[in-house]
């Protein structure tokens, strides 16, 4: 008799792993099924949102980056004549999106990698739609600057001797940010980011300076 006790005992806890084991196979293939699906629809929106990122940029009048003759593309307009507490500087460029989508929250602001007394503010632009221009050769975009203490008329009429940096900020239809820079400046002259030449015998090494490209694009995504 105990050995058909043991017997229907031992079937059955084999029936009970078995059936753990089972139960244990399809909660991982559901979760494996989820996260794929998941996946899937990361893909798919990720691709989505690709198909409508917006990419602006300033675009010198002949289209070709001047390189050394960067410091044209900014002009001193003069103080706003609807309000002196601004002053005006005019962009020698097309500002066009090159993307594939609109660019909304459209702003533009001066910085310096060196001077520190520039203003903050940004100013907004209407949005922009793919392929859309602004800017004229007879009519240039302005960049608005505001006097404060530490930015006065005289600050601002040497601003384009400086090495500043026009910075672009908008975003897509998605939220996610965008930030294009363009610079004044055609090398890295920080000596941290130099490279430098094996020295011939007795020599000395010479410094080999970063180039910086006209446009520096970044994106920002949201989480």
């Amino acid at each position: 008799m105990d050995f058909w006790t043991n017997l229907w005992s031992f079937a059955t806890a084999v029936g009970t792993i078995a059936l753990a084991a089972a139960t244990y196979a399809i909660i991982r293939q559901g979760k494996t099924l989820r996260e794929d699906a998941k996946k899937q629809r990361q893909d798919i929106e990720r691709q989505h949102q690709e198909r409508l990122k917006p990419v602006c940029v300033l675009m010198p009048w002949n289209g070709i980056d001047p390189f050394t003759m960067r410091n044209t593309l900014l002009d001193v307009v003069g103080v706003d004549p609807s309000n002196s507490s601004i002053g005006l500087l005019g962009i020698n460029c097309f500002l066009r999106n090159v993307g594939v989508g609109p660019a909304l929250k459209l702003k533009i602001r001066l910085g310096s990698p060196v001077v520190a007394r520039y203003p903050g503010d940004e100013w907004e632009y209407a949005p922009l739609a793919v392929g859309e221009s602004r800017g004229e050769e007879d009519k240039p975009l302005y960049l608005p600057l505001k006097f404060g203490d530490s930015f006065n008329q005289t600050d601002f009429v040497m601003v384009t001797g400086t090495p500043w940096e026009i910075v672009l900020c908008y975003e897509d239809v998605f939220g996610n940010k965008f930030r294009s820079v363009h610079s004044k400046s055609s090398f890295d002259m920080r000596p941290e980011t130099f490279t430098w030449t094996n020295p011939p015998v007795g020599g000395q090494p010479k410094a080999i300076m970063r180039a910086i490209p006209w446009l520096t694009y970044v994106e920002i995504k949201n989480p």
